[in-house]
């Protein structure tokens, strides 16, 4: 039963080795991006490395965004070496620990003696320090994922040899700032222009990450660089300033400013990250993710269609085909988790849990796993992913690193208390309390999961569930009631080997209204997104009660499908949007039939293209 006493948790996701996948959606896209990582030709992946370092090296380049010639060729290795040290990490995997290793001897061979290692020349820092925002993409951008994913081998493999190369990189930088002028240094740290070509990616955020792992402080001293007053200051006063803005540009920046007041206890970088969370859900889709067109966007720009984000609560022309980058969905979801280490706030949960299925899961391809650049979620849309060898997208890269870490923030835990935030099948083992809890579960094609606990001796613990999301509970068979208090339904008791508990599910349809628009609005089952398949008919006169009582009707066995049928006895079929692979779909839709509105549906350029047309 749910304690008295005021529940003070503070959560933190179950680690990637404590968690294990077991369900048909999520574990399947996991293990086809494993088998693509494993099968990467690390000759072909390094081979830019090499050139760069006057290492001969005969293999063939690979095309796209890691082509010999792109500005951020060199990104996509550092989100491999990251994916990698988290698949080998999380699977016990010694195959994958040996590639990461072996592309870390490989970037150490590629390292210049005063630090720098890169896959494109040094000379590209000297443009930027001569003109800031012209005439070359984002160097520092690619740096940070190459230090991020040196990081990580050393922080899940206890790769030494990592740690190294990633405070060589970071001292390399450091020197550079430490000759430049205060300006200089705001003039190439400042990405404010519409179509920015020098964002620095999570810099701060990694320096910061390196501050913590050595405790050498010119790394902190070289990590506050990166935390701009421009963007900082007026958040912290509470100040709306994200109009017009790169998104993801700046959703690292919060992580840094979360990092630092983890260190530094600084008041104003927290107040910072919540103002910033307040008004960046006023930018959000159904699918919990942001990014779109600027309001004051440059035609044959990239922020014409997509990457940036326009006024609090105006997204009625933001359906361009370029909406929700799936780099934005990516990166949200971590500033959540850092948001559920100050507050268990139950609105951060929920909007995990939405991000979980239908942008970060959407994200990826159901027979590859590999990325969707843009999410699309207007009218007659259709998905475009990236290619294996020839796309390497920035959301080529932060895909197969979502996709490797895609146990996580399905349970959390703090003390003796465990959250059970997501139905997903998977198993958590709860090491320090030596219980396993598996769970079994179709949602959302079914609307019950059970729980199986195995523990080697009797252990209070107490399982928490968010209140909207359960019906009714069950323990070895026997009907509880529910106690409700600050958002959870709490099971406090002593739990045995060989327990149960049975959960009925609580998951209704709901029409979501898009943000600054009268009439479209998006159908989702709890937090799942659905999409309309095909080319189905305008549906007229649909209300949330008509949906709700006509859905008991179409539940069947198998994938969830939702028939809506309108006043004029049109049906249309509903899908969860993550079920959508190659067909034509819907999810933004005018219900009312008074107005027929469509935007004809068109790709956002891949970033690449839309850059280089702006004139400059």
């Amino acid at each position: 039963m749910l304690s008295e006493r005021k529940m003070h948790v503070m959560f933190t996701s179950f680690r990637l080795d404590e968690v294990r996948l077991t369900d048909r959606d999520f574990a399947s896209r996991r293990e086809l991006v494993k088998k693509y990582i494993r099968d990467f030709d690390l000759e072909r992946l390094m081979h830019t490395f090499k050139i760069n370092a006057g290492i001969p090296s005969n293999a063939e380049p690979l095309g796209g965004w890691e082509a010999p010639d792109c500005g951020l060729r060199g990104h996509f290795a550092g989100h491999f070496l990251s994916a990698c040290a988290k698949f080998a990490f999380g699977d016990h995997d010694e195959m994958l620990k040996n590639k990461a290793d072996e592309i870390v001897d490989v970037m150490e061979r590629c390292a210049q003696p005063n630090g720098y290692l890169s896959a494109f020349e040094e000379d590209k820092l000297d443009v930027l320090e001569f003109e800031e925002n012209r005439n070359v993409w984002a160097p520092y951008y690619t740096l940070h994922k190459i230090m991020q994913g040196l990081i990580d081998c050393h922080t899940y493999l206890l790769n030494a040899k990592a740690l190294v190369l990633a405070v060589n990189l970071a001292l390399y930088i450091r020197e550079r700032f430490g000759k430049l002028s205060h300006w200089k240094i705001d003039g190439i740290l400042r990405c404010t222009k519409v179509n920015p070509v020098n964002e620095f990616g999570g810099l701060g955020d990694s320096l910061y990450a390196l501050y913590g792992l050595t405790g050498d402080a010119r790394l902190l001293e070289l990590a506050r660089v990166f935390d701009r007053d421009y963007w900082i200051e007026p958040l912290s006063a509470g100040q709306d300033v994200l109009e017009d803005l790169h998104a993801n540009a700046h959703l690292p920046m919060i992580l840094s400013a979360m990092h630092r007041y983890k260190f530094e206890s600084e008041g104003k970088y927290k107040r910072a990250a919540l103002h910033f969370y307040d008004f960046v859900k006023g930018r959000t889709f159904a699918n919990g993710s942001n990014s779109s067109k600027a309001t004051a966007c440059i035609r044959g720009g990239v922020s014409e269609k997509a990457e940036h984000w326009g006024g609090y609560g105006q997204l009625a022309d933001a359906l361009t085909g370029g909406e929700s980058e799936s780099c934005c969905a990516h990166n949200t979801e971590k500033i959540l988790e850092r948001l559920l280490e100050w507050s268990s706030e139950i609105g951060y949960l929920e909007h995990l849990e939405s991000l979980k299925y239908n942008a970060v899961l959407n994200s990826a391809s159901a027979r590859t796993g590999l990325s969707q650049y843009h999410q699309p979620m207007g009218r007659h849309a259709t998905k475009k992913f990236s290619t294996p060898h020839d796309s390497f997208w920035c959301c080529t890269a932060s895909g197969i690193e979502a996709m490797s870490e895609l146990q996580k923030n399905i349970w959390f835990r703090d003390g003796n208390t465990v959250l059970l935030n997501a139905f997903i099948s998977s198993t958590a083992v709860w090491k320090d309390r030596r219980i396993a809890i598996d769970q079994r579960t179709e949602f959302p094609n079914s609307l019950a999961s059970s729980l199986f606990i195995e523990a080697d001796e009797p252990s209070e613990i107490r399982i928490l569930f968010r209140e909207k999301a359960v019906k009714a509970i069950k323990i070895n068979s026997e009907r509880i009631e529910l106690r409700r208090k600050e958002g959870y339904i709490a099971v406090e008791r002593l739990f045995r080997n060989g327990d149960r508990i049975d959960i009925e599910i609580e998951a209704s349809l709901q029409l979501v209204p898009l943000p600054g628009s009268e009439a479209l609005a998006a159908l989702m089952y709890g937090n799942v997104l659905l999409a309309k398949v095909g080319d189905d008919p305008h549906l007229k006169g649909i209300t949330v009660r008509k949906l709700q009582e006509k859905f008991a009707s179409t539940i069947q066995e198998g994938d969830l499908e939702v028939l809506v049928e309108d006043d004029d006895g049109r049906q249309a079929r509903f899908v969860p949007l993550y079920k959508v692979e190659e067909e034509p779909y819907s999810v933004y839709l005018d219900w009312s039939g008074q107005e027929e509105y469509y935007f004809g549906f068109s790709f956002a350029a891949d970033g690449s293209a839309a850059y280089e047309e702006v004139e400059r």
